[in-house]
């Protein structure tokens, strides 16, 4: 029986830096402009404005649907 030695991939570090200044970019060409003042509480109230029902679960329900399907359970 051959086998066959598994590659191991190169162990590469990454510049903190540039990869900050990239995702700024992204960031500011896509639009997204951060807020230094947001909380989870604000993200609450947010959603709640626009009429997010947590107990309908529906972040929930969405990756459950995506991660298996519409199968019934």
């Amino acid at each position: 029986m051959v086998t066959r030695a598994r590659a191991i991939p190169p162990v590469r570090s990454a510049d903190k830096g540039e990869l900050n200044r990239l995702m700024d970019e992204i960031d500011k060409r896509n639009g997204f402009v951060p807020d230094p003042d947001a909380t989870i509480e604000k993200l609450r109230e947010m959603l709640l404005a626009e009429g997010v029902r947590p107990e309908d679960h529906a972040f929930s329900r969405e990756i459950i649907r995506m991660r298996y399907g519409d199968e019934e359970t």
